[in-house]
């Protein structure tokens, strides 16, 4: 039987759906590279828990099998197969990046201490960092783009970013949520 010490120091592991011994850059590892998150490899993760289903792109609006959209490797649904990153299929989350990339190195982001210009709420590297009673958020600071002109705005906390992502960019879509805000807040 093996000690936890040479289970730790091993370099390679036995993936139990192709029976193959991969080296461990083949495996989601835990942070310190000692053990599988997850105990199939990679490539057998890809060919076996991404669901063969087809999914339609939102950007692009094509149809396409879902291998053609990124998924997360340790998140799974209720049944077993792993979570869809997002509705963007490879090809449009590789133009999405390389223009927010450039968005981002003509923009560069604030400091960790500085105010979300939308909550007016310190932004913190991490949830850790806050200070005990101090109404703070925690990053990173998201960059808040025009998906249609691509042209930056400013950039916001994560909560902030994600809750106007959901809203939309249409001058319509905010009139209604105001108008929902002030009827629930009577």
């Amino acid at each position: 039987m093996e000690s936890l010490f040479d289970y730790q120091a091993k370099q390679t592991f036995e993936c139990p759906n192709c029976q193959k011994e991969k080296s461990s850059e083949d495996f989601t590892m835990d942070a310190k590279g000692r053990f599988p998150l997850i105990s199939v490899c990679h490539e057998c993760s890809d060919l076996e828990y991404i669901e063969k289903i087809d999914c339609t792109c939102s950007v692009c609006k094509r149809k396409l099998p879902s291998k053609y959209f990124q998924h997360y490797r340790t998140r799974f649904k209720r049944n077993g197969l792993r979570l869809r990153v997002n509705t963007n299929c490879r090809d449009c989350s590789r133009k999405e990046s390389s223009y927010l990339n450039k968005i981002k190195k003509e923009n560069p982001a604030p400091s960790y201490g500085a105010t979300c210009p939308q909550c007016n709420k310190i932004v913190y590297e991490k949830v850790e960092d806050i200070p005990e009673g101090i109404d703070g958020t925690n990053g990173p600071w998201q960059c808040d783009h025009d998906h249609k002109t691509k042209k930056f705005r400013r950039y916001l906390c994560k909560r902030c970013n994600t809750g106007t992502g959901l809203i939309g960019d249409s001058q319509q879509a905010w009139e209604k949520a105001v108008v929902y805000k002030k009827k629930k807040s009577k």
